[in-house]
């Protein structure tokens, strides 16, 4: 069985047949980039599966010049509970990826301050958004630490796996490992050039996962029609037990 990963390409100069797009409500020029293939086939757990993204940085470049790269999504509501002494304490974040990879060149993390990468949308903490009633809650900062310490702990979440490699004439080839265990659904990749510490290029691709055969059957079942897959089990259950029964009668 095999899941197939379907990628629309957003950059026109490194992939073709695709159109780039500027990234809405950026003052930043936009940096030409694409995803090396459009559709890739992968095996159920994800082993040894890639993403593999071209983008060409903004010239002129000095000794500051970097790119960071992230792979973001699918969004989904989470929620979390701190067991105390004192009581249980929750948290409910409206949405926060499933999945979050980032890496980024030596230059990246030596010149750009935290609060830059927030702003550009690169940190995975900051990706975790409470409900408006949080939103100044002291322990914030707190809560959204332990959440992506949970997620790196499920092999979600990742810091230091992305490589980013440079090639001819300022062109960045970035390798995003796809967790074994990654969720279908709608993915963001994220690209943003930096120098002398801020921002002077973004690009944002949109990646699709999706299940096939039988597996996407069952799973679209469980999630659209929870009565009709329950009942599906039952029928499943019971089959499966009764011939295990008349075997063991032979």
């Amino acid at each position: 069985m095999k899941i197939r990963i379907l990628i629309f390409a957003l950059a026109a100069l490194i992939v073709p047949h695709a159109s780039a797009q500027r990234i809405e409500g950026a003052d930043r020029p936009f940096m030409a980039a694409g995803l090396a293939e459009n559709i890739v086939e992968v095996t159920v757990n994800y082993s040894g599966s890639r993403i593999v993204l071209f983008a060409t940085a903004p010239q002129p470049e000095n000794e500051t010049s970097g790119m960071a790269v992230a792979l973001i999504g699918p969004m989904a509501p989470q929620k979390m509970i701190h067991r105390t002494a004192r009581g249980d304490q929750t948290i409910e974040f409206v949405a926060a990826p499933l999945v979050f990879a980032v890496g980024a060149e030596p230059q990246v993390a030596t010149s750009v301050a935290p609060e830059v990468m927030i702003e550009a949308g690169l940190n995975a903490q900051a990706s975790a958004m409470p409900r408006s009633n949080q939103l100044l809650s002291p322990e914030l900062a707190a809560w959204r630490a332990a959440f992506v310490d949970l997620k790196m702990q499920q092999g979600l979440y990742s810091f230091s796996d992305t490589t980013i490699e440079r090639l001819d004439g300022g062109l960045r080839r970035a390798k995003i490992p796809l967790p074994i265990n990654a969720p279908p659904g709608e993915y963001r990749i994220r690209a943003v050039a930096f120098r002398n510490g801020a921002p002077v290029g973004e690009s944002e691709q949109v990646l699709t996962l999706v299940r096939s055969g039988l597996d996407a059957t069952l799973f679209d079942l469980s999630r659209q029609h929870g009565f009709i897959y329950g009942f599906v089990a039952v029928l499943l259950g019971v089959g499966v037990g009764g011939i295990a029964a008349w075997f063991g009668r032979k």
